[in-house]
């Protein structure tokens, strides 16, 4: 089977790398461990490329646009413009010198949706991996004014939503959001979700249910010896991974931190990833909660690290902490830490309750309550022995979800039914 990746961004070929870009990777090499052909067309790289896989860059208008005006086009495209003339040239030419069995499409708003036109007239079966609700909402995490999950998804109300910047074009491109995504959805062949959870949201949408299907991911590669560390942890460290933005709750975790101190003065938070587009506004807002609360000295941002090093992080932390603040499918980090053995603390929200048991393989918190969060930390670093056994449970439980035989069997189904 000959199959095409395409993603905006790829591992080992770009410095931007998050939990989208290690799934499409993964599901890359699972494919590829199954004597399929792989290719993968993304944009132009910005790191020596060092993947397994032939990369295809592919053209877009921000190469030749000034810097000021690139900023523009991304929002315009993350809004609603979701054409690239110069990535459809050239996508069209790679799909008629070699014409692929699939095209498995993962975030791709900046090469634009309109690539889905190209690969059905090139005959190929169109997959699409959702992997936050970008094609629903222009925020990803599908949170109304209240904190609640927003059932009405995009519309010209989403303006409450998002920065109060260039307003007029925000609602020209508001108008024009639903209207476009939804003229490209009917070519997706099949929508592939991660969770239960991320099944039923894409069917109150309006996704016909038969084109929906659930497959999890694989182990990370650097995971597959399966090996857990016998060094002790650090007993101190609490470790975030993710971006710096609002959906990923940060903020959440350093309000919280108060309060841990106050129970815990050897706790510290390690911080790892990097900034966002536009991401200034929360970078500074968690410089002013940290300031606020007297503990700055006990935060440290490590910037981006890169997958192969993500694995030693993990071993060191007493807990790892996922504050997400929207209905997350199953976070990668998640995966990443029960594997290895170690107690999580997590928001209560979306597939995540598919994957942890409460109080036996992990602790969830309610994800708008710091509090919360303070509560459950507090309780792994004061009961080392508890965390160990969470640990042990959470290793368990997730090694009997993601048997990769099965997950193949699944996605293979997923390229050819």
């Amino acid at each position: 089977m000959k199959i095409i990746h395409v993603t905006n961004y790829f591992r080992d070929t770009h410095q931007h790398v998050g939990g989208a870009e290690q799934a499409a990777f993964r599901t890359a090499m699972l494919a590829w461990k199954h004597n399929c052909s792989i290719r993968v067309v993304s944009t132009k790289p910005d790191s020596r490329a060092n993947s397994p896989f032939e990369v295809i860059p592919l053209p877009i208008l921000e190469d030749y646009a000034p810097r000021l005006a690139r900023k523009y086009l991304e929002a315009a495209k993350w809004y609603s413009v979701q054409y690239d003339p110069l990535a459809r040239r050239r996508f069209r030419a790679v799909l008629n010198a070699d014409p692929p069995d699939v095209v498995h499409f993962h975030n791709v708003q900046f090469l634009t949706l309109s690539l889905l036109s190209q690969a059905k007239r090139a005959g190929a079966r169109t997959i699409l991996s959702i992997y936050d609700y970008w094609l629903f909402c222009p925020t990803v995490m599908l949170v109304d004014t209240k904190n609640g999950f927003c059932r009405k998804a995009h519309g010209h109300w989403c303006i409450d939503c998002l920065p109060p910047t260039l307003r007029v074009l925000q609602k020209v491109l508001l108008a024009a959001r639903r209207t476009v995504i939804d003229g490209y959805l009917p070519l997706v062949d099949r929508f592939h979700v991660l969770s239960e959870h991320s099944r039923s949201v894409l069917e109150r949408y309006g996704i016909p249910p038969n084109k929906i299907r659930v497959v999890p991911l694989t182990l990370p590669m650097e995971f597959e010896d399966l090996t857990v560390s016998e060094d002790p942890p650090d007993p101190g460290m609490i470790l975030y991974a993710g971006w710096l933005n609002e959906r990923k709750g940060l903020h959440r975790l350093l309000e919280a931190m108060p309060a841990v101190l106050a129970a815990h003065p050897q706790a510290r938070v390690t911080a790892v990833g990097g900034k966002v587009k536009f991401g200034d506004a929360y970078v500074e807002r968690l410089r002013n909660i940290m300031k606020a609360g007297g503990f700055s000295d006990r935060v440290t941002f490590t910037g981006h690290i890169p997958p192969s090093h993500m694995k030693s992080y993990i071993e060191k932390a007493a807990v790892v902490v996922i504050p997400e603040q929207y209905e997350n499918m199953s976070p990668l980090l998640m995966i990443e830490a029960m594997v290895l053995g170690k107690p999580v603390v997590i928001s209560r929200a979306g597939g995540i309750p598919e994957f942890i048991e409460h109080g036996v393989s992990g602790l969830m918190a309610d994800p708008l309550k710091p509090e919360d969060f303070a509560d459950k930390i507090g309780t792994v670093l004061g009961d080392p022995e508890r965390a160990r056994a969470m640990g042990r449970a959470a290793r368990e439980r997730i090694l009997s979800k993601l048997d990769s035989e099965l997950i193949w069997e699944k996605t293979r189904d997923m390229y050819t039914s």
